[in-house]
């Protein structure tokens, strides 16, 4: 009996340390996105381009936690994807991802 209190317990231990509940906010805001769109001005009407890792783009990107663009993708409003190209926003993600020293292996 009383190892069974002890499994249920450390299970529930076990379970509040590993589980994240769903906060019911993004891990991005409004600001962050209308930086994004400021600053790297990812138009449809704009040809492609990879911005400078640092520049001004690239800096609001990192602004974004785990620069998550998709989070800022799913922030957009109706106006906002019909002038600005979602793709474009996902890319920054990489483009703006720190470069690597010729040295460092990758795995």
């Amino acid at each position: 009996m009383v190892a069974g209190k002890v499994a249920v317990v450390l299970l529930a231990c076990w379970t509040l340390v590993l589980y994240q509940p769903v906060l019911g906010r993004l891990p991005c805001n409004n600001d962050q996105k209308r930086e994004i769109l400021r600053e790297c001005d990812p138009l449809n009407s704009t040809p492609d381009y990879t911005p400078s890792r640092h520049g001004a783009c690239c800096v609001a990107v990192r602004k974004v936690p785990g620069t998550n663009m998709l989070c800022i993708a799913s922030i957009l409003s109706l106006a906002d994807k019909a002038k600005y190209s979602v793709r474009k926003i996902l890319g920054f993600r990489d483009a703006c991802a720190p470069s690597h020293p010729h040295h460092q292996v990758m795995a």
